[in-house]
């Protein structure tokens, strides 16, 4: 088959849970032998650097349009006066990333076009008016959720009633397109039952995010001095709130016992708000990694204390697969058909959250054994290959 990818982010280098996400699939593909191609938006935040075919990627061709999505705060205020569209995705329609579109499906013939998130929807009419291609949905999370959570968890007079709107929105946005693509392919089953609801009736097969299990891992090694890990693109609002919360509620209340032990932060495009904030506090912000598996490596528990936000997370399941023991909050494991207990721990209040840390950072056989079942769980629920052999399948019966 020949499978296009539209995506509103470019994702090399693969930084965030998205881009992963997307690149793990595409290999996939190719591995199966099928021609994938991208056509993919190269915006401020996600700007990138130039890939060519020879650097080896699953890619028989990269295309890319600059489109300039910076927030500008009078088109902001238009927006919430004249539009019903969410300025989220207006942000994304643009006229040359339409054209190029036009291009490639005028020059090629493809047999299916995965659009990578709801803010590509606005493009399904070009599509059927240039391709007989089947038009999927790769949902990524259920966005109008993602907002309607951040306005929860708001504090700030303007920006919480900002939030709401935005949600409500977001919510019409999203039920607009429902049913206008020909297959769904969301990423987790509490996603496919969201769409459910709210009226989708396509043919639909739900497919997490892969790992490539095949690699060799070295198992994670028992902090001889106790660390807590963090890495996320802190310019994500749902990050910034978990942080804080983290920073506020669990480790500024750590027991004297523990007063020796590290937090090591990493993240990309912190704002310099967060910056100065982090700065203040007794943790280690190191910033953006070149490498975020052997940052997550390293040695130590991964924090994971998410209060919003939607779909699978991505780190989750990378630091997992590197056999590295995750806490995390009920919604951080949203999508994963984990055991709480057994191959990661779930907590939602900030003193069960600072006792499972401790549970692992005291006892290594515990430590030792919970990395050990969340890399088998990657290995039997999140393999790359097998999700992707079983997309295609879907594709194909559906062609």
């Amino acid at each position: 088959m020949k499978i296009l990818q539209v995506s509103h982010k470019y994702p090399f280098p693969p930084k965030d849970g998205g881009a992963i996400a997307m690149l793990n699939l595409a290999d996939g593909f190719a591995r199966a032998r099928h021609e994938v191609s991208l056509l993919a938006m190269k915006t401020p935040k996600h700007g990138g650097r130039s890939i060519t075919l020879e650097m080896g990627t699953a890619y028989l061709e990269i295309y890319s349009v600059f489109v300039d999505t910076s927030i500008k705060p009078f088109r902001l205020l238009s927006n919430l006066l004249f539009s019903r569209i969410p300025y989220n995705a207006e942000r994304f329609i643009n006229r040359e990333f339409r054209d190029k579109l036009m291009e490639i499906l005028r020059g090629n013939s493809f047999d299916i076009i995965q659009l990578e998130g709801l803010y590509l929807m606005p493009y399904a009419d070009t599509i059927r008016r240039f391709s007989k291609a089947k038009i999927s949905l790769r949902s990524h999370n259920i966005e109008h959720e993602v907002w309607k959570r951040i306005a929860q968890q708001a504090s700030h007079k303007l920006l919480k009633p900002y939030y709401n709107i935005l949600a409500r929105r977001m919510k019409a946005f999203e039920t607009s397109f429902i049913n206008r693509y020909d297959l769904l392919v969301p990423i987790s089953g509490r996603d496919y039952n969201f769409y459910t609801r709210l009226g989708n009736t396509k043919p639909s097969c739900v497919i997490p995010v892969g790992m490539d299990t095949s690699v060799k891992y070295t198992p994670a090694r028992f902090p001889e001095k106790k660390t807590l890990l963090f890495i996320g693109s802190l310019d994500y609002i749902p990050n910034q709130e978990g942080l804080i919360w983290f920073i506020e509620k669990v480790w500024k209340k750590f027991p004297h016992a523990f007063h020796d032990c590290t937090f090591n932060i990493a993240g990309r495009n912190a704002p310099p708000q967060l910056k100065k904030y982090l700065k203040r506090q007794p943790v280690k912000y190191v910033g953006e990694v070149d490498d975020a598996f052997r940052y997550m490596h390293s040695g130590g528990v991964m924090v994971v204390p998410l209060l919003s936000g939607g779909g699978i997370r991505v780190r989750i399941i990378e630091a997992m697969a590197l056999g590295i023991p995750v806490v995390t909050t009920s919604i951080g494991a949203e999508g994963l058909d984990v055991t709480d207990g057994s191959n990661i721990l779930i907590a939602d209040d900030p003193e069960v959250f600072s006792n499972a840390v401790i549970s692992l950072l005291e006892d290594r056989t515990f430590f030792t054994n919970m990395g050990k079942n969340a890399r088998i769980f990657v290995e039997e629920k999140m393999d790359g290959s097998i999700l992707a052999s079983q997309l295609l399948k879907f594709y194909r019966s559906n062609r």
